[in-house]
């Protein structure tokens, strides 16, 4: 989540910039020409990056849970629990 306000915090700044205006809209341009241009690929290569990230966040919901090992420690306190000190 820190990149996602990280990567904002920088879009504003390059939003904000005078110059940034008409090459942002250039780049924009360029990026759906080319998307266009290689039509049948880029779009198969948007629709793997939408879809893995969905396969990566279905397993990661779906992962089992690890089971947090027993204290050997308490074992420990259990025996000598009973047994009197001298």
């Amino acid at each position: 989540m820190a990149y996602i306000g990280c990567a904002l915090f920088g879009l504003f700044f390059l939003v904000m910039t005078a110059q940034s205006n008409g090459s942002l809209h250039d780049h924009m341009t360029q990026t759906l020409s080319w998307i266009n241009g290689w039509s049948p690929f880029s779009y198969i290569i948007i629709l793997l990056m939408l879809v893995s990230g969905i396969v990566a966040m279905r397993t990661m919901l779906t992962w089992p849970e690890q089971e947090q090992p027993e204290d050997p420690m308490a074992q420990l306190r259990h025996e000598t629990a009973g047994v009197p000190e001298d």
